[in-house]
């Protein structure tokens, strides 16, 4: 009571047999392990604790070993309930918190982590998604990122790279055999040259396979409308014009998702003879790509577009992305 904890003594009856974990044949207790602890699911606010000494078998094919324990893994210090209460939370908060629900330090979190991550990419098949996603994530400042690959069917990260080169992305797709590389059906990335070369050096028939994601091609239209915004707002106000001031994220909101407070500003201001306004449609008018079924009517819809596009004479709408 004093302690407010549960302590839970596991023994198990003389001449009890255990299995061998490498070949599962049943042996005599050989010896016991020194007395083991670890953490289980509380008991009401009280924290409990398995105590229990690990017996070991001798199998003539694989020699002395330590049978497996039904309530946890080898190596670990939890339970294996415990550690899904564990994961569950760490999925749902973070690592600091977690941790100070579960009265756990920041490093035994981080150590439960890591295991979860250990069994899941041992669960893994190591046959080659038929649609992969790729894409950089940003780790830290001053521009460092790394590379991901996911599986878009099952929703799953496949591979985490260092840094967002050629090379980073390549050594994924040298993992793997010719034959099952030209099994990949379609890829998704961004126009990274980088990784738009890996794709071609790697994967059979790339260019027919590769897929500009929507997130990124509206994300540099977009940018390319606030660059013509800031070019024309510039101009204007060195004329004593402030038609643009405070502007900014109107010509960024899709159309539908204009607050209400701003419409009656933003009508007044697109209709006018302004080049950000040209730009704005340009941006409006690429989504509807995205609602074609046909790949004939998109190319013609692209065709068009692509034609407004250059001949817009908005250099940031024609420029291509870095």
């Amino acid at each position: 009571m004093a302690k407010q904890h549960v302590e839970v003594y596991v023994g198990h009856p003389n001449g009890t047999r255990f299995a061998c974990p490498e070949c599962g044949q049943e042996y005599g207790v050989y010896d016991h392990l020194a007395t083991r602890v670890w953490r289980h699911l509380d008991s009401c606010q009280f924290l409990t604790y398995l105590h229990a000494s690990p017996p070991r078998i001798s199998c003539p094919e694989h020699g002395v070993r330590q049978a497996r324990l039904p309530w946890a893994e080898e190596g670990s210090r939890f339970t294996h309930l415990f550690e899904v209460l564990a994961i569950d939370l760490l999925q749902a908060a973070n690592v600091k918190r977690a941790a100070q629900i579960l009265r756990i330090s920041w490093d035994q979190a981080w150590h439960l982590m890591e295991r979860a991550v250990l069994r899941g990419r041992a669960g893994k098949e190591s046959a080659l998604p038929r649609k992969i996603g790729i894409d950089e994530k940003a780790i830290a400042k001053g521009h460092q990122y790394m590379t991901l690959v996911c599986d878009l069917d099952a929703a799953t990260v496949q591979y985490i790279g260092e840094g967002r080169t050629e090379e980073s992305l390549a050594a994924y797709f040298t993992a793997f055999s010719q034959e099952q590389r030209a099994k990949i059906e379609a890829i998704s990335l961004d126009m990274w040259p980088a990784y738009i070369n890996a794709c071609k050096a790697q994967v059979p028939q790339a260019e027919t396979k590769m897929v500009f994601d929507r997130f990124h091609i509206m994300q540099h239209v977009g940018n390319g409308v606030d660059r013509v915004r800031k070019q024309e707002h510039k101009a204007l106000l060195e004329q004593g014009d402030n038609t643009l001031t405070r502007s900014k994220y109107l010509w960024l909101y899709n159309a539908e998702n204009m607050p209400v407070a701003a419409r009656d500003k933003f009508d007044q201001i697109k209709h006018g003879n302004l080049k950000t306004a040209r730009a704005w449609a340009l941006k409006e008018s690429l989504r509807e790509m995205w609602s074609y079924h046909s790949m004939g009517w998109a190319k013609r819809f692209w065709q068009r577009w692509y034609f407004w596009a250059t001949h817009s004479r908005l250099a940031p709408m024609i420029e291509r992305p870095n």
